[in-house]
């Protein structure tokens, strides 16, 4: 049934600032359970956010919302650093 499956690792400088995305991002579910599958994970200092889908179109969409939260997510850490 999810006949698409993608996964994005992205390193970052500490394993915090990996574990602060995560938690950040695990807040919002996704809104079609049965269409598409999010797993968010870290391993030491790296996110790893593990899609399945059952089209393609969702997937494109997922990740790119995802990459967006995430860009933000990025900036506000690096603006606020250590507070």
């Amino acid at each position: 049934m999810f006949d698409h499956q993608l996964t994005i690792r992205i390193p970052y400088p500490e394993e915090r600032y990996a574990e602060i995305a995560a938690k950040t991002l695990n807040v919002d579910k996704e809104l079609k359970e049965n269409v598409i599958r999010r797993s968010i994970t870290t391993e030491k200092n790296v996110l790893i956010i593990n899609f399945e889908c059952t089209n393609a179109k969702s997937l494109r969409t997922s990740t790119q919302n995802i990459m967006e939260l995430l860009t933000l997510i990025t900036k506000t850490m690096n603006e606020f650093g250590d507070a």
